[in-house]
């Protein structure tokens, strides 16, 4: 009980503020209101539609932000840098023979930026040094 009014709270404290994005949505009297100009069979159609709609209020930014997707099945990942890199592109008749071609480096999921970009990290080519512990 404590979870859902702390909930409601917060809701409305977020709704008290001027940056905050507060929509009304009224599907359930648009469609009303359009049934008031149909025939007699249309209008009963549409009433038994809008009968799961219902008037509302969207609060909240347009789009979020994917929370931290640790351990997640089937998550999303933050905006980042694929590196650029070789690879045997099929061509040709039946996609049979390959070539060599270099694919660059790329944005991904840049519509989820805000703000600044990502800084690409530095990659050493070569092998890894093992280290080991003595304790």
């Amino acid at each position: 009980m404590h979870a859902a009014v702390s909930y409601v709270v917060r809701l409305f404290l977020y709704m008290a503020l001027k940056q905050a994005r507060v929509t009304p949505h009224s599907e359930y009297d648009e469609a009303l209101r359009r049934a008031a100009g149909l025939g007699e069979r249309k209008r009963a159609k549409l009433l038994q539609r809008s009968a799961s709609l219902y008037n509302g209020i969207l609060v909240g930014p347009e789009s979020l932000l994917p929370p931290d997707l640790e351990g997640a099945a089937g998550g999303g990942v933050a905006p980042h840098w694929r590196r650029g890199h070789f690879r045997m592109q099929p061509f040709g008749i039946g996609n049979q023979q390959r070539k060599l071609i270099f694919v660059a480096p790329a944005l991904i999921h840049a519509e989820q930026l805000q703000g600044d970009l990502p800084v690409p990290k530095s990659y050493r080519a070569g092998a890894a040094v093992a280290v080991a512990s003595t304790t």
